[in-house]
């Protein structure tokens, strides 16, 4: 399908920014191409925002099949690339972390790209029991198989598909190619929760209610449900604990009552934490990352020869 440009505007982000990490952390080479960032901000109707950065400003081009409503769009982006968000009472906590020191040096303007619900649940779902390689691979695949390929200014992409994607005939066949494995039940049965609006207030929800809500999806749990929040509404003060950051949590820090003890540690910040624990260790598998961070090499690679959250776009995974 190709899309036409609907308007232009500029945003004017809050320094410090880097344009580039922002764009290119846990991203696909349809979404970004080194220079520009493709923002999916709807399927139906087809709607996708372009972003660079060519000075102070971030420029943005909107395409799409027809008139969009402008302010929702430019409010939409800017919460996405987290134009707004100020992040130096963060660094002021992490800047002697023994794991997220660098952070404020090497990856210093970096903010996380926030996404949908539905697509963060998509992300998180993925995520479970898997490797870096294997959950983004999984969803790297749902992607292709089930996104609607776009073509706007001779850049072809992809948009996400919707809830009511996965509720069809061919959806669950879909998945299997997608190879996903018992996470499709999980999936499917989001997407039926999400089409019956049963999610649509979990905004004005605390913490802990947003986040018992989302459990009600079977295969839901807390893990998967922190971070959907995370990613979804930028709620910071919620700790996605796995295995992984338990085990570096209490080989690096020394900790016991991990949770209890990370929430006082890193306050308010934990939810981006967690993101930029994975960012410096570039999700590396729990053997080698605890390795690394016994070590001290808690600098991020961005060498491109290497599979990691800010080289993927790199990669073709799928």
């Amino acid at each position: 399908m190709r899309l036409q440009l609907l308007y232009s505007f500029e945003l004017e982000p809050k320094n410090p920014f880097n344009f580039y990490l922002t764009a290119s952390c846990y991203n696909f080479n349809w979404w970004f191409n080194g220079s520009k960032c493709l923002i999916p901000i709807s399927k139906d109707p087809p709607l996708i925002a372009v972003a660079h950065h060519p000075h102070d400003k971030v420029m943005m081009d909107v395409y799409g099949e027809k008139h969009a409503d402008h302010v929702n769009v430019e409010e939409f982006v800017e919460w996405a690339l987290g134009l707004n968000e100020d992040l130096m009472s963060f660094y002021n906590v992490i800047e002697d972390d023994a794991i997220l020191r660098e952070v404020p040096k090497s990856l210093r303007g970096m903010r996380m790209r926030a996404t949908s619900l539905w697509n963060a649940l998509l992300i998180a779902i993925c995520q479970q029991n898997a490797s870096f390689a294997q959950g983004w691979g999984m969803l790297c695949r749902i992607y292709r198989l089930l996104g609607l390929e776009v073509e706007l200014n001779g850049i072809k992409s992809i948009l996400p598909p919707s809830p009511r994607d996965f509720l069809t005939s061919e959806a669950e066949a879909k998945l299997k190619e997608a190879k996903v494995g018992y996470r499709a039940k999980t999936i499917m049965h989001a997407a039926s929760m999400i089409e019956k609006g049963y999610f649509e207030h979990l905004e004005r929800l605390k913490d802990e209610d947003a986040e018992e809500k989302l459990k009600e999806i079977k295969g839901v749990g807390s893990y998967t449900a922190r971070l959907t929040l995370v990613l979804s509404q930028r709620r910071y003060g919620l700790l996605p604990l796995d295995r992984w950051l338990k085990k570096l949590a209490e080989e690096v820090y020394k900790l016991k009552n991990v949770e209890e003890e990370l929430k006082a540690k890193w306050r308010d910040w934990c939810g981006l934490a967690v993101f930029f624990t994975t960012v410096v260790l570039d999700a590396e598998v729990l053997s080698k990352a605890l390795r690394r961070a016994l070590n001290g090499d808690v600098k991020p690679s961005c060498q491109s020869e290497k599979l990691t959250p800010l080289t993927l776009w790199m990669h073709t995974i799928c």
